[in-house]
């Protein structure tokens, strides 16, 4: 999963969303876990009530399943949603990924941020993460949810903008006066 650079383009900041998002998952599957092994346990014993145990041999193939089915729907994809989710920024853009059969891919020109913003409840705070609105000008809003060491990724962006040359901020204006503008005081009538 790599990302296509341009010439003399690098990457600043790699990563995955926060793990906050997989202890539902997580907790699920330790309790299908237990609850299994629960069902395992009893349905083997040898004190079991006559047609429980005529069937038995059946329920107890029907609870691992059952089982498997709970991990793989509820288990699985939360995770690999975490897994190949990634933010990425670069000198001159911003890259979330996100998906494992449907991949999506949004990018964001770092001159085309006006502001940032987070937004942070308070276990994010205590798990130092949170959620990264950019502002993008005309009511367009884009969030990154999840991301972990919120305040020192924003810091890391509003950086990599400050280093983007003023021409890229500009539409391709050349401020430098190398471009044939004249800004000393000419008069447009």
């Amino acid at each position: 999963m790599r990302v296509r650079l341009s010439q003399g383009e690098y990457i600043i900041a790699a990563g995955r969303p926060h793990a906050r998002s997989l202890w539902k998952p997580l907790a699920l599957a330790g309790a299908t876990g237990a609850a299994a092994g629960y069902a395992l346990g009893w349905l083997g014993r040898d004190t079991l009530p006559g047609q429980l145990a005529e069937w038995s041999p059946y329920l107890q193939p029907a609870v691992v399943v059952l089982a498997l089915l709970v991990l793989l729907r509820y288990c699985l994809p939360p995770v690999l949603r975490w897994f190949t989710g990634r933010i990425i920024l670069t000198d001159r853009r911003l890259v979330r990924r996100q998906g494992v059969l449907l991949r999506r891919e949004h990018e964001i020109a770092l001159a085309a941020i006006y502001q940032l913003e987070i937004r942070q409840t308070v276990t994010d705070r205590m798990q130092r993460s949170g959620t990264l609105v950019l502002d993008l000008g005309h009511g367009r809003i884009m969030q990154y949810p999840a991301v972990p060491e919120v305040h020192r990724f924003r810091s890391l962006v509003v950086s990599a903008i400050g280093q983007l040359p003023l021409t890229a901020m500009f539409d391709g204006v050349d401020i430098e006066g190398d471009g044939g503008y004249d800004y000393e005081g000419r008069d447009y009538d």
